[in-house]
C-alpha cells in the first residue's frame, strides 16, 4: 500500500453514479486503481454515457447482493483489468455474473502485463479490449472505446437551466420534462434513432436546427406552448408523415420542415399569419394543404418542390406570394388566387408543368419576372377586367397600358405572334418554352428585349430585331433548336451572355462591320450581310 493509498480521498470518484431505469453501464475495478479509472470515466461521462459503480469498501453479504442485482439490470459491462482487480474476489464475481448473464464486456487494460487467473480467462481472452494504460499517451484508445459503447447508455439530455442544450442518439422515444422552455439550437440534431417526440407543455421555443436530421421521427405534434420554431428547426427529418401545429401566432422559421420527403398530413393553426421563405420546400409528398385562414404572406420558395402538391386554394387575406413559392411544384394544376393579393413575385409558378389556367384577381399590382417560367402546359392567362394594373389579350398578359409585355401562355395553338405596337419592352422570359410559334413578329416601338426572352422557342425559325433595340440581354435565344436567322440592326451593341446557346442552326443577318458581326466573331457565329 502506498502513502497516497492512505489518503481518503484516493478513493473518492466525485463522478455521478446513476440510480434511474434507463439503461446504463456497469463499472468494474479495484478501488486500487481509482486515480487511473476516474480519469477514464471522466471523458466517459463527459460524452453523456450513464454509467453506475460502488465507491464503498469491498465488504459484506449485502454488497454482493446489490452487485448482482446491479449487473443483471445493466446493458453493459466496463471492465478495468489490472494485477489488482485480477486478484479481487468481488471483481471476479462481478465477471462471472456478467458473463451468465450474457451481458456485453468491454475489457480496458490498465496494464498490459496483467495475469488473467485461469478461472476467467475463457470468459476474457476473446474479447476485444483497449489498452487503458496507453490512453495518456495516444487519445485515440480512448475515442476507441467512446465509439464502442453502445449508445442507449448515453443520458439522452443535458439541461442549463430551463434550456435543453443537448441530447445524444440513443433512445427512440423522448419526452421533453417540465420546466424546458427551450430547446436549444441542434440539440437533437442527427439523432437518428428518435421516433417520437413528445414536446411537453413548458417549451415555447425550438431553436436553429433543433431537431434537424433526425431521420426516423414520424409524426410531429407543436402544442399550443410552443411559440416560435427555429430556422431548419426540422430540416430533413425525411420519415415525417404528418405535421400539427396549434398555436395560432406561431413563427414557424424559414426552412423549418425543407426536405421532410415523406410529409403528407399537414394540420396549421387557423390564426398563423405569415409562412417564412423554405418552410415546406422540397416536402415532395405533400399533396394538398389548407392554408390558415388568416393567412397574409406566402415567403419566398415556401413550397418550392414540392412536386406532388397538385392544388393551392389561397386563403382570403393574403396579400403577397413571394418569389419562387411554387417553383417546381410539377403536378400543380390549380391555383385559386383571392382579392387581397398585390404581389406576385419572380418565378412563383417557375417549372408547374401541368398548370393550365391562372386568373389573376384585379388587386395584383406587381408581377416580378418569369412567374410562369417553364409552365409548358399553360393555355391561359385571365386577368380581372377589373384591374387596373393588368390587362390579359388573347392569353397574353400586358400591363394596364399594354406598353409591358409580361407573358405569353406557352401553350397557345398558334404558330405566329405579332406584338402590338404599343409595347417597349418584353419582359424577361416572356415567350419562353412557346413551343408553337414559328414566326414572332417585334415592332420598332420594342426598345428592350428581357434576358431568356425566348428562350426554348424550339419551332422558331426566323425573327428581326428592330433598329429600337440596343441591347440583347441574357439567353434571349438559348435553345431555340430551329432558329436559322436572326436579322440584328447596327442599333444594338450590347449582348448578354449565352444569347444563342443551343442554336445550332443559327446564322445572324447584320453589317460586316456592326458590333454584332464582332460579337458573331469572338463566339463562331455565322453572319452576313443582307
Amino acid at each position: 500500500m502506498t502513502k497516497d493509498m492512505l489518503d481518503p480521498n484516493y478513493y473518492d470518484m466525485d463522478l455521478p453514479s446513476y440510480e434511474g431505469d434507463e439503461p446504463y453501464i456497469f463499472i468494474s475495478y479495484s478501488h486500487a486503481d481509482t486515480p487511473k479509472v476516474r480519469e477514464i470515466l471522466k471523458r466517459v461521462d463527459k460524452e453523456k454515457f450513464r454509467f453506475w459503480y460502488d465507491d464503498t469498501m469491498e465488504i459484506g453479504e449485502d454488497f454482493r447482493r446489490e452487485l448482482q442485482t446491479r449487473i443483471e439490470s445493466c446493458h453493459a459491462f466496463l471492465l478495468f483489468i489490472s494485477p489488482a482487480s485480477m486478484q479481487s474476489k468481488y471483481c471476479g464475481m462481478e465477471i462471472i455474473t456478467a458473463f451468465k448473464n450474457n451481458k456485453r464486456i468491454f475489457p480496458v487494460y490498465l496494464d498490459d502485463n496483467t495475469e488473467i487467473p485461469g478461472a476467467l480467462k475463457m470468459i476474457l481472452e476473446n474479447l476485444q479490449h483497449v489498452k487503458g494504460a496507453a490512453i495518456d499517451k495516444d487519445p485515440r484508445y480512448i475515442d476507441k472505446l467512446i465509439a464502442s459503447l453502445p449508445p442507449e447508455t448515453m443520458r439522452s439530455l443535458a439541461i442549463e437551466g430551463d434550456v435543453l442544450v443537448r441530447c445524444k442518439d440513443g433512445s427512440s422515444t423522448l419526452s421533453i420534462p417540465d420546466g424546458v422552455r427551450v430547446i436549444g439550437q441542434s440539440a437533437f440534431k442527427n439523432c437518428e434513432k428518435l421516433e417520437r417526440l413528445d414536446i411537453g407543455s413548458s417549451v415555447e421555443a425550438l431553436m436553429t436546427e433543433a431537431c434537424r436530421g433526425c431521420k426516423r421521427l414520424a409524426n410531429l405534434v407543436l402544442p399550443k406552448n410552443v411559440r416560435s420554431v427555429g430556422e431548419s428547426a426540422f430540416r430533413d427529418c425525411t420519415s415525417l408523415t404528418s405535421l400539427v401545429v396549434e398555436n395560432d401566432e406561431i413563427e414557424l422559421g424559414e426552412r423549418a420542415f425543407e426536405n421532410c420527403a415523406k410529409l403528407e398530413n399537414v394540420q396549421l393553426a387557423d390564426g398563423i399569419s405569415e409562412i417564412y421563405g423554405g418552410v415546406f420546400n422540397s416536402c415532395k409528398a405533400l399533396t394538398s394543404i389548407r392554408l390558415p385562414e388568416n393567412l397574409t404572406v406566402l415567403g419566398e420558395s415556401s413550397f418550392a418542390d414540392c412536386v406532388s402538391l397538385g392544388e393551392i386554394d389561397i386563403p382570403a387575406e393574403v396579400t403577397k406570394i413571394d418569389d419562387l413559392v411554387f417553383n417546381g411544384c410539377l403536378s400543380l394544376s390549380r391555383v385559386d388566387m383571392k382579392d387581397k393579393i398585390t404581389k406576385i413575385g419572380k418565378y412563383t409558378f417557375k417549372d408547374c408543368k401541368n398548370l393550365e389556367a391562372v386568373h389573376l384577381p384585379r388587386s395584383v399590382n406587381s408581377i416580378g419576372i418569369g412567374p410562369f417560367r417553364g409552365c409548358t402546359k399553360l393555355k391561359e392567362i385571365e386577368v380581372d377586367p377589373k384591374s387596373r394594373y393588368f390587362k390579359s389579350v388573347e392569353n397574353v398578359l400586358f400591363n394596364k397600358n399594354k406598353s409591358v409585355l409580361v407573358a405569353f401562355a406557352p401553350r397557345q395553338p398558334i404558330s405566329a405572334y405579332t406584338i402590338p405596337d404599343s409595347v417597349t419592352s418584353i419582359s424577361a422570359w416572356a415567350f419562353c418554352n412557346c413551343h408553337n410559334l414559328e414566326q414572332i413578329i417585334i415592332p420598332d416601338s420594342v426598345i428592350e428585349i428581357g434576358e431568356g426572352a425566348f428562350y426554348q422557342c424550339e419551332a422558331l425559325r426566323s425573327l428581326t430585331i428592330p433598329e429600337s433595340v440596343d441591347r440583347i440581354d441574357d439567353t434571349a435565344f438559348r435553345g431555340c433548336i430551329n432558329l436559322e436567322s436572326v436579322t440584328i440592326p447596327d442599333s444594338v451593341v450590347d449582348f448578354g451572355w449565352g444569347i444563342f446557346n443551343g442554336c445550332d442552326k443559327i446564322h445572324v443577318v447584320c453589317s460586316n462591320n456592326s458590333a454584332a458581326a464582332k460579337y458573331c466573331d469572338k463566339k463562331n457565329i455565322p453572319h452576313h450581310e443582307a
